[in-house]
């Protein structure tokens, strides 16, 4: 097997490990969207306070609701105390790519349409 077949066979394998899996919440969820991950939890997403909502089961064994915040990754319960992260519940953070807009260099250009 030369080079470029050990390649191929090796980005097939990495993106089928990618899409087997995926045990991200989505990342731009809507208002009281529902989702059931891979794992049999259920989650609602608060769109006002920008969390999911993982709603107690025999999946995960909790008996309240917990709530997990995106952003900061952090946890609460109920109360809004902050907890640990339930051990049965494997959330993996979203890839979100922080820029400070500088991409490509310091300078940006503007644009203009001239007739």
């Amino acid at each position: 097997m030369n080079r470029h077949h050990f390649l191929t066979a090796a980005i097939c394998l990495m993106t089928l490990a990618g899409c087997t899996q995926k045990t991200e919440l989505p990342e731009n969820p809507a208002d009281k969207e529902e989702y059931k991950d891979n794992q049999g939890n259920s989650w609602i997403y608060n769109a006002m306070l920008m969390r999911w909502a993982l709603m107690p089961s025999a999946a995960n064994g909790l008996t309240s609701t917990h709530y997990y915040y995106p952003q900061s990754g952090s946890w609460t319960d109920v109360n809004g105390a902050k907890v640990d992260p339930p051990s049965s519940v494997k959330v993996t953070p979203s890839k979100q790519s922080k820029s400070n807009g500088n991409v490509f260099g310091g300078t940006r250009r503007s644009s203009s349409t001239g007739s």
